[in-house]
């Protein structure tokens, strides 16, 4: 999800009110006292525009000098980004450089372009020269929306019964819908989307909040195309919802749990390869099938169609590498 720090001209605690509750993620004031009105109605990062700290930079773009100054920036200070008329061109040759973009927007035609350029958007927007509810517009706008990314078929080939395992139960700040879930895999390349616990059924309740992910060693996606082992996961990290059609939002891990539990390993056969998943061998264990509907894992057979997530690249500490690496 794109970062929206939000310019406060005037103060207005009705509009900082509905920023927030709207998702900004940080105020630039220009009145220092605005600083501590802000922070007594919410937790929130605050900046003063003529005090930034140094992690934080502004830089306008009106030629190539200024572009390749920009990008020699170090990538973690995030440097707000003004272009003048050139919309476009800019921000596509910074995005192929450097990351922690933000970009300087002043409407919601502007927002929505910069945020899909190259088809990964700047990393974030500064709302400005607007009215106080235009930037409301902007901010839910743009946190509303949701990410996307290509999935695929894959068809069962085996579902084989384990010994106990270590499985882990992901908790998060949100509700989850059926069909909804987290991508898991054996293997960072080949995941599977598991469904989260959003159905009634007769033996426990619903718990429309979690996915239980499967065992320790297993990947799960995470956001900005990354993976952790479930192993590393603990509360206050961010992880990816995803749902049948590849739409995805973030949300924040509230609890992880780890219990020793008997365990089952799904073999699927994608379009690239075959690749697996540990599971716990549970009725409330459920995988999303084709259309968005899921089905308990103990029942799933040889040939039964599932959506999956196939990528050629490795990974090195969750990062996507071009090298030679195997995984069996």
């Amino acid at each position: 999800m794109k970062r929206v720090w939000v310019e406060l001209d005037e103060w207005d605690r009705d509009f900082v009110t509905d920023a927030i509750e709207s998702g900004a993620d940080a105020f630039i004031v220009n009145d220092p006292g605005h600083a501590g009105k802000i922070n007594g109605l919410a937790r929130i990062d605050v900046y003063v525009k003529n005090a930034m700290p140094s992690n934080v930079r502004f830089a306008v773009i009106n030629g190539k000098d200024d572009e390749n100054n920009a990008a020699a920036v170090p990538d973690d200070v995030v440097l707000i980004v003004e272009t003048g008329d050139w919309k476009i061109i800019p921000f596509e040759n910074l995005i192929a450089r450097r990351s922690n973009i933000f970009a300087c927007v002043t409407n919601l035609s502007d927002a929505l372009l910069v945020v899909s350029i190259l088809e990964k958007g700047v990393d974030g927007l500064y709302l400005k020269d607007c009215s106080n509810e235009e930037k409301i517009g902007i901010l839910k706008k743009i946190k509303q929306s949701r990410g996307r990314m290509d999935l695929s078929e894959g068809e069962v080939v085996c579902v084989e019964k384990l010994s106990t395992g270590d499985r882990v139960c992901i908790d998060t700040i949100g509700n989850m819908k059926d069909g909804e879930g987290m991508l898991v895999g054996d293997y960072s390349n080949g995941m599977l989307l598991v469904n989260s616990e959003s159905l009634e059924n007769p033996y426990v309740a619903s718990r429309p909040f979690r996915v239980n992910a499967g065992a320790v060693h297993c990947y799960v996606m995470i956001p900005g195309s990354r993976t952790k082992y479930l192993a590393d996961l603990k509360s206050g990290d961010d992880v990816l919802v995803v749902n049948h059609k590849g739409e995805t939002y973030d949300s924040v891990i509230g609890r992880v749990k780890t219990e020793k539990r008997p365990m089952l390993r799904v073999v699927i056969k994608g379009k690239e390869k075959e690749f697996s998943v540990v599971l716990q061998n549970a009725e409330t264990v459920r995988i999303v099938t084709l259309g968005g509907k899921s089905r308990s894992v103990i029942s799933l057979m040889k040939g039964d169609r599932v959506v999956v997530f196939e990528d050629k690249a490795g990974r090195h500490f969750g990062y996507k590498v071009d090298e030679s690496i195997e995984e069996k």
